[in-house]
């Protein structure tokens, strides 16, 4: 339901401006209105806004240091030095802050630097040794070890080169390196010391390029090259480790006191955002909003304990001409309130208008289990729409695996309406039979029956359409609902008296009742409404998909069972026929969702839904806060 709301102005000296504020933030019930753009106290304002930039730029790199959850707790403002600074006036610390905060902000980043400078240099020479991995050969008396970077496809030819180059005297030894690269191929080579100007320039002339060690380790052969960066690689993963240390245990000790102060400076920064741009009269500041009318009391009470009458409050219910300015605040019972996921796809219905949520908790699910209308699927993703539920940390999640479950248990209701399990396997093994019909051998009555809902669910929405227009005073949306809603019954009793279905006195009457409900329709709608009204038949006869996209999924389960019987109890027959029942399982919580989902926004609320509210965003000290700087 759409919470009655009413028109909040306070007053109280400016002094004390910065403590209502506060008082509002933590009470978390009004809806501001903020009417002006004019910045006082810009200077403290914009310094809040650095510091709290420069905060969460300290807590977003310390919460990029890895450490055990159960190693750190983090309650907000419980730090002495927390405590202290939320005692005091904000303008004396901020300074004391902003110092505070720089020169961790130094310190933190020296770490990091050399952290990151030591990272660099250990994944360096991680993959300089993968690439050598171990030598084939050393440097001995006549003998020297090269390395060369080769293409691929010129290594065979200074291949033969170089071996026509040896062919007289001692060979050169070669061992070529497992790398990465695609193209290129390091060679180890062992060359007598009298070949090597010769083997150095066939290299070069096929474009090859000499391995060099980091200039650090330059001047020495290979091997000592290798043993000197095994060596430091050693020495960089201890410092590593140390470093890394220091870091936990800098997180560990500051990590909760700079989120507290984050926080607080957060909620600081909202405050002198609403306070620099209230309305000032006379010495007073005028703060105006809105909030439910069943909080006021309360929130009176606790005003005036807080403030001992420096407050003037005054409060009143919106006018209607202000219903268009009024915020939408939404209350549900704990069964219904998932369901108001459906609304979070469309803008809020204008205050004073009807809100749909509870009916379509009403009418979704019965819809969509009609549509499924097999008790094993509905069994399956119950069972699974649980373990979801109580696994989901997102409320957003939860609200969807409980829609999805109140749709499983229709699912079940229906499936023993039509007798089906899994298909006919209940009929097949156990004799089950429906409680109701067939629906693969009553197409029919079940297309019927979906028409008839239809008429019902399009009727019920003309209903509170004509409600909300007598509620709201609006009588040519009044004459337009109930037009709409004659000619249809006129049509249908019509219809009915010609199939002998009522007696045939009742004709005279529904045509009389199909002319007033066209003056009707005509005198609140004009064209338009006789236009609309039309259409209602074709959403009516639009409910026929009930029936015939369950009807479709109760063929496929009942194909399933069919492979079985033509493949016998096979490997394959199994295979083949819970893939077909896995396919119909995804397809028919898929498409009853939608299609029921597309009966209530188009069909049903069409009739009487106007999504013209605003959101009701109480002005609240948001505790929970992510540490990444919105993109």
């Amino acid at each position: 339901m759409i919470e009655k709301m009413c028109r909040l102005s306070m007053a109280v000296p400016e002094s004390l401006g910065m403590e209502l504020i506060d008082f509002l933030q933590a009470d978390g019930r009004v809806h501001l209105i903020l009417p002006s753009e004019e910045q006082h106290n810009v200077d403290l304002a914009d310094r809040l806004l650095v510091l709290r930039e420069k905060l969460r730029a300290v807590v977003e790199t310390l919460e990029g240091i890895a450490v055990s959850a159960s190693a750190e707790s983090v309650p907000a403002a419980a730090d002495a030095e927390v405590e202290r600074i939320l005692s005091e006036s904000l303008a004396l610390t901020v300074p004391e802050l902003e110092k505070s905060v720089e020169k961790f902000q130094a310190e933190l980043a020296r770490i990091m630097k050399g952290h990151d400078r030591l990272t660099d240099e250990k994944k360096l020479l991680e993959r300089i040794l993968a690439q050598l991995g171990t030598l084939a050969f050393k440097d001995s008396l006549g003998r020297r070890c090269l390395l060369w970077w080769v293409a691929k496809d010129l290594w065979p030819l200074a291949l033969r080169q170089i071996e026509r180059q040896c062919a007289d005297g001692e060979k050169t030894l070669f061992h070529v390196h497992d790398t990465a690269k695609e193209d290129q191929l390091l060679v180890e080579l062992s060359v007598p010391a009298a070949r090597i100007s010769a083997v150095t320039e066939i290299l070069h002339d096929i474009g090859a390029a000499v391995w060099t060690p980091p200039p650090q380790y330059a001047g020495k052969n290979y091997a000592e090259s290798m043993e000197l960066m095994k060596r430091r690689l050693s020495e960089i993963q201890s410092l590593l480790k140390a470093e890394q240390s220091a870091l936990v245990a800098m997180r560990k000790q500051w990590g909760p006191r700079q989120k507290a102060f984050f926080l607080l400076i957060d909620r600081k920064v909202d405050q002198y955002q609403v306070f620099s741009r209230c309305d000032r009269l006379g010495g007073a500041l005028l703060v105006e909003g809105w909030m439910p009318q069943r909080g006021l009391e309360d929130f009176r009470v606790r005003l005036e304990e807080k403030f001992a009458g420096r407050v003037a409050l005054h409060s009143r219910e919106p006018e209607p001409d202000e219903y268009g300015q009024v915020p939408t605040a939404l209350r549900h019972g704990a069964f219904f309130a998932p369901f108001a996921v459906f609304l979070k796809l469309v803008q809020p219905p204008a205050y004073g208008t009807a809100d749909p949520t509870s009916l379509i908790g009403v009418f979704f699910p019965f819809f969509a289990g009609c549509i499924i209308g097999d008790a094993g699927y509905g069994l399956v993703m119950l069972i699974l729409m649980c373990f979801v539920r109580r696994r989901a940390k997102s409320e957003t999640v939860r609200d969807v695996a409980f829609v999805l479950m109140t749709m499983c248990v229709w699912s079940i209701l229906w499936g023993a309406a039509f007798g089906e399990f899994f298909g006919d396997f209940a009929h097949r093994m156990f004799h089950v039979e429906p409680l109701w019909v067939e629906r693969s051998q009553a197409v029919m009555p079940v297309l019927m029956f979906s028409v008839a809902l239809g008429l019902g669910h399009v009727l019920l929405g003309l209903a509170v359409g004509l409600i909300h227009g007598l509620k709201a005073r609006h009588k040519k949306h009044a004459m337009e609902k109930l037009g709409a809603m004659l000619v249809i019954l006129a049509m249908v009793a019509a219809l009915m008296s010609v199939r002998r279905l009522l007696p045939p006195q009742a004709f005279p009457g529904s045509i009389a009742a199909l002319v007033v409900g066209l003056v009707l329709l005509t005198a609140g709608g004009g064209i338009g409404g006789l236009i609309e009204a039309m259409s209602s038949f074709g959403h009516i006869l639009s409910y026929v998909r009930i029936g015939a996209i369950g009807l479709s999924s109760a063929i496929l389960a009942v194909a399933a069972s069919k492979f079985v019987d033509v493949l016998g109890v096979s490997a394959l027959g199994l295979f083949v026929a819970l893939a077909i029942h896995l396919l119909n399982f995804v397809l028919a919580f898929a498409e009853s969702g939608l299609h029921a989902a597309r009966l209530h926004y188009v069909e049903f609320m069409g009739n009487f839904y106007a999504a013209q509210g605003k959101d009701y965003h109480p002005f609240i000290y948001r505790r929970k806060l992510s540490w990444k700087k919105d993109s």
